[in-house]
């Protein structure tokens, strides 16, 4: 069992250290907690200007990211926790994963709330969503990640999701709008350090390395390691090509879905039916001056 709370804010470096642990953690199952500074984060397979508001984004320092999983556009901020928990393909069960959801809400102060899955993977309170969840599945191994809102500013969510540009036309996925609430509404108390410890317990007991837990996995390592931090597990010449990737408008803009938008066809971010080609990007900003 390996569990692991990054000490960055950065959201290009969380995303690649969640990357890497999916392709390389040594030890399985693993717990990873994160939070981010101010952000929106699109699935790998959305059009991000159909899901946020770009123009907005960067008048604002807001940044944009692109994750390795499905799923819809979020919005991050200090007051969101991230969790990602990684398994065994042959024992992965998506259930399992609202469960320590659920259950670590109902040791803390949500006993007697109508706690729910919301649609395909969401998880809310009464009806009101207060997390999204995606996974990633690759080689013999599964990624199920989710945000918790635990105190994020709602107001700045709904004023950067949402489409820049009306009349796109794609197969891309598409976010479903929802009613969202921060889970401090019910438990005024809740804080990301406590969330944090209370789903780390919830973590051992599923996965029988504290007591009261069912026995660990077949495959899984039977102790538990912690890092604070990713010093000393991760070589920073491996996460700096990671997070250069994840960071390029290549993989933020480029990597969208082929779509067109008036009388533009774009696909992996240049117009193919316009002589030389030109970056989308920079064809809308022509357009706007």
């Amino acid at each position: 069992m390996l569990i692991v709370q990054s000490q960055s804010t950065d959201i290009y470096r969380n995303l690649a250290v969640e990357d890497w642990l999916l392709d390389h953690a040594p030890q399985l199952p693993v717990l990873f907690l994160c939070v981010n500074e101010p952000c929106v984060v699109i699935g790998k397979n959305q059009n991000p200007w159909r899901e946020c508001r770009l123009s907005l984004m960067e008048e604002e320092g807001i940044l944009l990211a692109r994750r390795t999983s499905g799923g819809g556009a979020v919005y991050h901020d200090p007051g969101n926790l991230n969790v990602g928990v990684i398994v065994p393909r042959t024992q992965y069960r998506a259930e399992k994963q609202y469960e320590l959801i659920f259950q670590t809400l109902e040791a803390t102060a949500f006993r007697h709330k109508n706690l729910s899955k919301l649609g395909k993977n969401s998880l809310g309170v009464d009806g009101k969503k207060f997390s999204g969840q995606a996974f990633c599945y690759r080689k013999d191994r599964v990624l199920h990640h989710g945000t918790l809102l635990v105190n994020a500013n709602l107001d700045r969510l709904g004023r950067y999701l949402g489409p820049e540009l009306d009349g796109i036309e794609t197969n891309a996925v598409a976010s479903i709008p929802a009613k969202v609430m921060n889970l401090s509404e019910v438990a005024p108390e809740l804080t990301i350090g406590k969330l944090s410890s209370a789903l780390i317990e919830t973590f051992g007991e599923m996965y029988g390395l504290r007591p009261g837990g069912a026995c660990a996995p077949e495959g899984s390592d039977p102790g538990e390691t912690r890092f604070h931090g990713t010093g000393g597990m991760i070589p920073e010449e491996e996460m700096a090509p990671m997070v250069e990737k994840l960071s390029s408008k290549a993989w933020t803009l480029e990597h969208t879905p082929k779509f067109t938008f008036q009388c533009a066809e774009v696909e992996k971010g240049r117009i193919t039916n316009m002589e030389g080609n030109p970056l989308f990007e920079e064809w809308l900003n022509q357009l706007s001056l």
